[in-house]
């Protein structure tokens, strides 16, 4: 049953509209631009730490699945 829906998940990015498909990583892309940005962002100079760990992880997570949806588009 797993198999099957991932299979049919790979069949429907591989038969996606190059457009969309387009839009769509653009969008991931600009997720994670802006969840770094935030990161950098919640930088507190005071006690040398960043406050917000958590934007910087989902961030590498997105890229992940960039570079996932990259991979079986091919």
């Amino acid at each position: 049953m797993i198999k099957s829906a991932y299979y049919q998940f790979v069949n429907f990015i591989q038969n996606m509209n190059t457009a969309v498909f387009s839009i769509i990583w653009l969008a991931i892309f600009g997720v994670v631009l802006l969840l770094i940005m935030n990161f950098f962002k919640k930088y507190n100079g005071e006690q040398k730490k960043f406050e917000k760990l958590g934007l910087i992880l989902l961030a590498v997570v997105l890229v992940a699945v960039l570079i996932y949806l990259s991979y079986i588009r091919k």
